[in-house]
């Protein structure tokens, strides 16, 4: 369960940044996604470390990898 809230909590602040910072979707969209396709961490359209869904999360312009790859 303290996952669950844990990710709730961070999909939450992720979509209220989003929102605050202008709703902006990154220029670099397409180019986090083909680094993300490529990490080790990919599973199934999701960050393994994270949680993400990242067809979502690569366009929010104030998201970052959890493990600085973009």
């Amino acid at each position: 369960m303290k996952f669950f809230h844990r990710r709730l909590f961070r999909l939450i602040k992720a979509v209220y940044c989003w929102a605050v910072g202008g709703c902006r979707v990154s220029h670099l969209a397409k180019n986090r996604m083909r680094i993300c396709k490529a990490c080790d961490f990919f599973s199934s359209g999701k960050c393994a470390l994270c949680g993400c869904i990242l067809k979502y999360k690569t366009k929010m312009e104030t998201e970052e990898c959890p493990i600085n790859k973009w």
